[in-house]
C-alpha cells in the first residue's frame, strides 16, 4: 500500500514537468525553423484561406457564411536588394484551379504576363513541397507558406530544399528587375 502512495506522490510531483516537455513533433518543427534561420529565412505562423475546405466548413447550419482558414508557416527569404521593377505576385494552391499560371495554382494578386519570367518561376513552383499552400515574390522577399509536414528524418533536408527554391526565386526576381531597369534605361537613352 505504501508503494502505491509513493508512486502516486512521485507522479503528482513530476507529472507537470513531463507535461511541459516538447513532443517529437515540437522538436521536429523547432529543428526545421532553426535550420531555416541558418539560411536567413524568417519563419512566421500565419493563416491562409482554406480553398479546399468542404461545404460544412464554408456555411453554418443556420446558413451563415464562414471564411475557413488553415494555419501554416510562412518561410520568407529577403532579397539582397530591392527589386521594384520585378513582377510582384502571389499564388495559392487550389487543386481545382485551371486559370492560374500553373495547373493547381490560382492567382491571389493581379496577373503577371511575362512569358519568359513565368517559364523560370513555374520550374521552381513545381518543385515546392507537396504541402505548400502559397508562394509569392515581391520587391523585398520571396515566400512560401506550407504546413511543414516533413518526416522526422527528412525535416532539415526539406528546409534545405525549400531554402534553395526560395533563393532561386530571389535570383529570378533580381534578374527580372535588372532586365526591366536596363530596358527602361535603354528607352530613355
Amino acid at each position: 500500500m505504501s508503494s502505491i502512495v509513493i508512486v502516486l506522490v512521485l507522479l503528482a510531483a513530476f507529472g507537470p514537468i513531463l507535461w511541459l516537455l516538447p513532443s517529437r513533433s515540437d522538436r521536429r518543427l523547432a529543428a526545421m525553423r532553426t535550420r531555416a534561420r541558418a539560411h536567413g529565412i524568417h519563419v512566421e505562423i500565419t493563416l491562409l484561406p482554406d480553398l479546399e475546405a468542404d461545404a460544412t466548413a464554408r456555411v453554418t447550419a443556420g446558413g451563415k457564411r464562414l471564411d475557413p482558414k488553415v494555419q501554416c508557416a510562412a518561410y520568407r527569404l529577403g532579397l539582397r536588394r530591392q527589386a521594384r521593377a520585378a513582377p510582384q505576385w502571389r499564388l495559392l494552391r487550389n487543386r481545382a484551379a485551371a486559370d492560374g499560371p500553373i495547373d493547381g495554382w490560382q492567382w491571389d494578386s493581379p496577373r503577371v504576363d511575362d512569358a519568359a519570367y513565368w517559364q523560370e518561376v513555374i520550374a521552381v513552383v513545381r518543385q515546392l513541397p507537396a504541402d505548400a499552400l502559397a508562394c509569392a515574390a515581391d520587391a523585398r522577399e520571396t515566400s512560401c507558406w506550407w504546413r511543414e509536414r516533413a518526416a522526422q528524418d527528412d525535416a532539415e533536408s526539406s528546409v534545405d530544399r525549400l531554402a534553395a527554391l526560395l533563393d532561386k526565386l530571389a535570383e529570378i526576381q533580381m534578374l527580372a528587375h535588372d532586365r526591366a531597369t536596363a530596358e527602361t534605361a535603354g528607352d530613355e537613352g
